[in-house]
This record gives structure tokens, C-alpha cells and sequence, in this order.
């Protein structure tokens, strides 16, 4: 009996394994055939030949395990006996030769297969340095057993594969069979880049996916499928707000995106139902998945829940971001679940295997930078449907990633929807011309609404704040937005003296304190708060909703944001926001950049105040982005990047440790340092680290920038013997961190 993991019955064996990856490859190839089918013809490939060579790899892509010191490695840790002294060697690499030694083919082809295979576990880099070990290595290489061969042969033959079954070359010979491998994948990729990264994205995802499967006792069926149609989620939606003791109205809105065939771009104002109008789009063809990407994890994680609660089965429902794994951790903890965190079910969902997805959009723009589990990733747009939610949030740079990569999801046969409330012409105009597309979807039977009365107050922070007190003495719920980080925390220290709840809301809170209070703002009780004081954060982040807001002035589709949150519901007759004048904090630092559009925006409010409906706000955004270029430096950037990461990579994956600082999906002026305060939380932190409860320590780390942490805080770290990042600061879980009295031109952001 040969074994392929640690398991002391017939599901540890090799046969076991490679006939639940047969079996998982299979179901790939029915589910997706007439994806696979379109893109591969697209670029001239055989589907039937590709889906043999796949089958090839996939049956004999462990067949390196079956070598004797991985078969020692294994009886040893079944036995639980002592695993020194056992020699190691890379499977892949005998898995790869064999498949080499076996080729029948008398024509040189780029052999996007056996790279898979070779690069199923380690990084496959051009030096091979994964594989530096067996490269050097002195002694004779492991030889597969005559018998062994023989099993896996007979294994193979059981799909239709069947091969000569040379075991394949030795020692220096072996190096020189990889080094023309990699030196004919180079030479015939530099003939054909675009089609040749795509046919081996996909082979290498694909084989991937069904390894990660077989390994796991994942029931694909139920992870892999959406099961359910268009009429299923119109039906849910009725049920959903039935619940909520509301009426469901089918806008038409939903009916023309239920029946757009092609790609999307959509407006739509708050409260107008977007997500189920995206995700009947998504089923109205044979999507193989549907992807949602968002701008912040705090908008995934609302969307998940969402999603998992309401629409779909929880197992086909992913989450991924970068603090997704210590979401679950923690709800696992807080639910007395903690025997169901599955960490095979987290890594599933890092590489995008559920049907239903839901992202950060730099888990997907991660993919032009060859990082991570890209080619996973890329294999997951094979015919998928991807929502890009307020598209409206990212600047020049990202939108750049971007269009790279609705490129690509269109060559993986993708479909896509861009969805906003606020897309000036400009930007809808660019995605339209990249789908070649003409549906652009609004929705008119909401623009004649007119929620909020809108009103510029030629004042600074000082100056309202006897109007703010006037609002919440007469019993408003009442949201006070300001630019930056400093300013929240001086006005919070101010209202909080003033004998009402008041709630600080910003960047710069452990992630603890953040999750608790964006959970009671948004909790079913409703805000018990009767002021709230928040940063940018609150523009796509929580489904909260004022009586009254008062607004620093910002670019106008930020304002257009944050009004969104005032009078959401449409529960009062309407809603007052008041926007006043932008601090120099503002202008110098948090929107140097957009200093035409913010002084732009406080001309046109200034001249269009009063109850404005969603029409005139449209008008409002079309008139301050009259001109714009999108085209600038930054969006040049982040398409250089990506060309240059493609030229100088090839195929290849890119450590992004290693690599240059460039190499970032996110343009951020100030990057942010994770520190915990040593006072609240050093005994906790490390109490965890002790337990093993690594993924919880993220809760009490506070995100600062590199210019406040160079500033203040890098000279008081607290050295201890698990190397966190701990350091003798003052922290309040009310509004923050106190720094020393500013005496420089810092730039704070939200």
C-alpha cells in the first residue's frame, strides 16, 4: 500500500487521493465545458487535447510520492515514530521528469501541464529555487519501484491515460531535463505571451483546485455549485423583506438587470436593492461563479453575512481579505463553535474555490502581480460573473489594476457589472469602452427621490457646533464627518463632555474596538447613539442611517456617500445635510491632490442648495467632474506596473517580499504600521501567543501611519520575547490613540 497522506486507511492512499482528484476534475470539466470550450478555441487550442493532458497531470501529478523516503516520511508519522534522520525530496520534481520521460509528443509545445505540476506546491520561480535542494543534491536520486510504477499505471488507465512508464532521468542529468524544460517554456512563451499565460493560468489553477479538494472532505457538489436561479433570489429578497416587515415593490431596475445578457455598468442610488439587482444579473446566464468585489473588508464582511444568510447555502459562500481568517476565528469563538473553524475551508475560499464569492478587490488585483495564490485565482474568473461594488472608491492607480484586470476576466470568458451610486461621466464612460459595451443601466424610477435637503455652511468646525448641539437637544440622531483622524478625536473630546452618548469613529482603532462599535451602530436595536463623529470610513462601510448630518467638505462623490447615510431608510419626511468648510489639514495634505475638484464641489453646492433629488445630485457630480482627466500619472502607474511585472516574469510567480516596493495593489501616500498599546492589551496579546491563538491578535493591533509611527511611537516599543509589535502608548478604546502635541505639518488621514 503506498500513501499519499498520514492516514492509516484507504483515504490516506495514493489511490485514494489521485482517483478523488480524477473524480474532482471530472466535475470541473462538466461544470465548465462550454467556458473552457470558448476561451481555449479563442486562442486556437484543442479543448479535447487540452482536457487530456490535464487528465495526464492530474493522475500522475503526485506520482513523486510514491519514491522511498516519502513512503518512509509517511509509515513514520502514521506510526508516530521519530521522523529524524529521513531524507526529503521534492515530489513535484520526480512527478515532473516522470511526465517528461513519458511525453509522446515529437513536436516541441509550451508544456503548460508539466509546469503545473512542477509548480503544484512551491513557488516555480526562472532559478528554480524552490528546488534548490534536490538540485544540488549529492547522493543518487530516489528511484520509484518497478511495482510502484506499475500502480500507478494501473491507476491512470483506469481514466484512459496510459503511458510508456520510464521512470525518468538521474542526478545531473535531471537538471539538465529542467533546465530545457523551463528554456523551451521560455522560448516558445516570448512567441505568444497572452495566450500561452492564459492556457497555463488555468491548467496550473485547475490542478491546484483539485488537489486542494481531494485533500480536504470538502462535498464539492455543495461548494462548487450556486444552485440556485434569478427566480430563486427575487423570491428570497420577498421573504427577506417580509421578515423586516416591509413590502416588496419589483423596481425596474431589477428586471432590465435580470435580463442583461452581456457585461454592465450600473447606477443607482442608495436604498435601491443593487445587490439583488447584480446577483439576478449574475443568473440569468450559465455563470460558473459569481465574484463580488468590495472596497473594504468591513463591506465584505457585511456582504458574506448577507449573502450566506439570506441567498445561498453557507458552503458555497466564500469570504477573503486579509483579516478574513481572523473573522471566522472569532466568530467561531463567539458562537461556542470553535470545533467547526476549518482552516482547509478558510484556504478554499482564499483561492476563490466556492461559488459564491465575495473580496476584497485586492485579493483579485494581487492576480497582476503574480503573488499568492494568483493562478487559483485566475482559474476562478473561467466563466464567472464579477460584480465591482462603488466603483466610484478607487483613485487613479487602483483604476488602473483595475482595467487590467477586467481584461483579463473578459479572456477567461467573465462576465462584469460596475455598480455605484456615484460614477461621473468619465469613469463610466472608460468601462464602457472597455467592454465595448452599451448597457448602462440607471435607475430612473429612484432619480426623482429626493431624501436630504442639502445646505453649505460658509463655517468651520468651530462654528457649528452650536448648531450640531441645537440638532441633538431636539432629539435627532446626528453624524458629524470631518477628513481626518486628529480632528474626530478633538471633537470628540469636545462633545463627549456635553452629558450624551457620543460614538469616535475612524481608522485608528484596534480592530476589537472598531468591529464593536460599527456592531452596535448597526445592530437590529438601531444607533443608540445620539452623535456620531466619523472619518471617510463611514462613506462605504456601514448601513447606518441620520436624521441630520454635517459634513466637512470633501470631493463631491465622497459627499454624495455620506449623505447616503442620512435618512437611508427614507423613514422620515426628509433628512437635513449640512456640508461646512474643508480645514487646511484638508486641503493641504488629505486632498492635495483633488484640490480643483474640492474647491469645485463647494462652488457647486453653494449654488445648488435645498432638496435636491438624485437627479440634481447626478448633476451636481457631472458638473465638478467636467474635464477630468483620468489619465494621469497615477493611472499610467499602475498599467506600467503590471506590463512591467508581465515582461520581466513571464509565467513565473514573484515573491512579493522579495521584489520592489512597487509591487503594491493599493496606492497609499501613508502606509500603515500595526501596533498594540502595551498598557490594555500586552498581557492579553501575549497570553494568546502563549495559547497558540495566533489569529486573534490582530483584534488588538491599531493600523497607524508610517509618519505618526515614525514620529511617536517607533522609539517607545516594549521589547518581549514573542517579538510583537507592543509599545508604550496611550490608547482609548473611546477615541483612540494620544499623541505628543503636534508641532509639524504631519498628514493625517481617515
Amino acid at each position: 500500500m503506498y500513501f499519499a497522506k498520514p492516514v492509516d486507511n484507504y483515504e490516506g492512499t495514493y489511490e485514494y487521493h489521485v482517483k478523488r482528484c480524477a473524480e474532482i476534475l471530472e466535475f470541473e470539466i462538466r461544470s465548465k465545458y462550454p467556458a473552457f470550450k470558448r476561451i481555449l478555441s479563442s486562442y486556437g487550442f484543442d479543448v479535447e487535447d487540452f482536457i487530456e493532458k490535464m487528465k495526464t497531470a492530474v493522475v500522475f501529478h503526485d506520482f513523486g510520492k510514491l519514491n522511498p523516503y516519502f513512503q518512509e516520511y509517511m509509515k513514520r508519522k502514521i506510526e508516530k515514530k521519530k521522523l529524524s534522520g529521513i531524507k526529503h525530496f521534492r515530489h513535484e520534481v520526480l512527478s515532473c521528469l516522470f511526465l517528461m520521460s513519458n511525453e509522446k509528443s515529437k513536436e516541441a509545445y509550451f508544456p503548460y501541464h508539466i509546469l503545473a505540476v512542477l509548480g503544484h506546491h512551491k513557488m516555480l520561480s526562472s532559478d528554480l529555487k524552490s528546488f534548490e535542494r534536490e538540485r544540488v543534491w549529492q547522493d543518487r536520486w530516489p528511484e520509484i519501484s518497478e511495482d510502484a510504477v506499475k500502480h500507478a499505471m494501473e491507476i491512470a488507465s483506469e481514466f484512459g491515460i496510459k503511458v510508456d512508464g520510464r521512470s525518468g532521468p538521474q542526478g545531473k542529468s535531471a537538471n539538465n531535463y529542467l533546465n530545457a524544460l523551463l528554456k523551451l517554456a521560455l522560448m516558445l512563451y516570448e512567441k505568444d505571451r497572452e495566450k500561452l499565460k492564459v492556457v497555463y493560468s488555468v491548467s496550473k489553477g485547475l490542478l491546484h483546485n483539485c488537489d486542494w479538494i481531494a485533500s480536504s472532505n470538502l462535498d464539492y457538489n455543495r461548494v462548487c455549485l450556486i444552485g440556485v436561479s434569478a427566480n430563486d433570489i427575487e423570491k428570497k429578497l420577498k421573504e427577506k423583506l417580509e421578515k423586516e416587515n416591509k413590502k416588496y415593490v419589483r423596481r425596474e431596475f431589477h428586471s432590465i438587470c435580470a435580463n442583461a445578457v452581456g457585461d454592465v455598468v450600473a447606477i443607482a442610488p442608495t436604498g435601491s436593492g443593487k445587490t439583488e439587482a447584480a446577483l439576478m444579473w449574475a443568473l440569468n446566464s450559465e455563470t460558473t461563479k459569481i465574484i463580488f468585489l468590495m472596497p473594504t473588508m468591513v463591506t465584505s464582511n457585511s456582504l458574506y453575512e448577507r449573502l450566506s444568510t439570506h441567498y445561498f447555502p453557507k458552503e458555497s459562500c466564500g469570504l477573503s481579505h486579509s483579516g478574513a481568517e481572523t473573522y471566522f476565528y472569532k466568530k467561531s469563538k463567539e458562537d461556542d463553535t470553535e470545533n467547526d473553524y476549518d482552516w482547509s475551508q478558510i484556504l478554499h475560499q482564499k483561492a476563490f474555490i466556492p461559488a459564491v464569492m465575495v473580496s476584497t478587490v485586492n485579493q483579485v488585483l494581487s492576480t497582476e502581480f503574480h503573488t499568492g495564490l494568483w493562478n487559483q485565482k485566475e482559474y476562478a474568473l473561467v466563466g464567472s460573473s464579477v460584480i465591482f461594488d462603488e466603483i466610484h472608491a478607487y483613485d487613479g492607480y487602483t483604476i488602473g489594476l483595475i482595467t487590467g484586470v477586467i481584461k483579463k476576466i473578459k479572456k477567461y470568458g467573465g462576465r462584469v457589472m460596475l455598480m455605484s451610486a456615484t460614477m461621473p461621466k468619465f469613469l463610466r464612460n472608460h468601462f464602457l469602452d472597455l467592454l465595448d459595451s452599451k448597457c448602462l443601466v440607471v435607475a430612473e424610477e429612484l432619480m426623482e427621490r429626493a431624501s436630504n435637503e442639502w445646505a453649505y455652511l460658509d463655517t468651520d468646525l468651530e462654528g457649528i457646533r452650536e448648531k450640531v448641539l441645537k440638532e441633538v437637544s431636539e432629539g435627532k440622531k446626528v453624524a458629524l464627518i470631518v477628513n481626518d483622524v486628529e480632528t474626530a478625536k478633538k471633537e470628540y473630546k469636545y462633545y463627549s463632555k456635553k452629558g450624551f452618548d457620543v460614538l469616535c469613529l475612524h481608522s485608528e482603532f484596534t480592530m476589537k474596538d472598531r468591529q464593536e462599535k460599527e456592531g452596535r451602530l448597526t445592530s437590529k436595536e438601531g444607533n443608540p447613539y445620539r452623535l456620531v463623529i466619523s472619518t471617510q470610513v463611514i462613506e462605504v462601510s456601514l448601513d447606518v442611517s441620520f436624521d441630520v448630518m454635517f459634513s466637512e467638505c470633501a470631493p463631491i462623490d465622497s459627499l454624495v456617500q455620506r449623505a447616503g447615510r442620512c435618512n437611508r431608510h427614507g423613514l422620515i419626511n426628509f433628512g437635513r445635510f449640512y456640508v461646512f468648510n474643508p480645514s487646511d489639514t484638508a486641503v493641504k495634505y488629505v486632498y492635495r491632490k483633488q484640490k480643483d475638484i474640492l474647491d469645485k464641489t463647494v462652488e457647486v453646492i453653494r449654488k445648488n442648495s435645498g432638496r435636491l433629488t438624485e437627479k440634481q445630485i447626478m448633476a451636481m457630480v457631472e458638473e465638478v467632474y467636467e474635464g477630468f482627466n483620468l489619465y494621469d500619472e497615477d493611472y499610467k502607474l499602475g498599467i506600467d506596473i503590471v506590463r512591467d511585472i508581465e515582461q520581466r516574469y513571464n509565467f513565473f510567480d514573484v515573491n512579493i517580499f522579495q521584489e520592489d516596493e512597487n509591487l503594491s495593489t493599493r496606492k497609499f501616500d501613508v502606509v500603515k504600521v500595526p501596533v498594540i498599546p502595551a498598557d490594555e492589551y500586552m498581557e492579553i496579546v501575549e497570553k494568546l501567543f502563549e495559547s497558540k491563538d495566533y489569529k486573534m491578535i490582530s483584534l488588538y493591533e491599531i493600523p497607524v501611519s508610517i509618519s505618526k509611527f515614525k514620529k511617536y511611537i517607533r522609539r517607545l516599543e516594549i521589547s518581549n520575547k514573542y517579538n510583537l509589535p507592543i509599545f508604550k502608548i496611550k490608547y482609548s478604546s473611546e477615541y483612540g490613540i494620544d499623541y505628543e502635541e503636534d508641532d509639524s505639518n504631519t498628514c493625517y488621514l481617515y
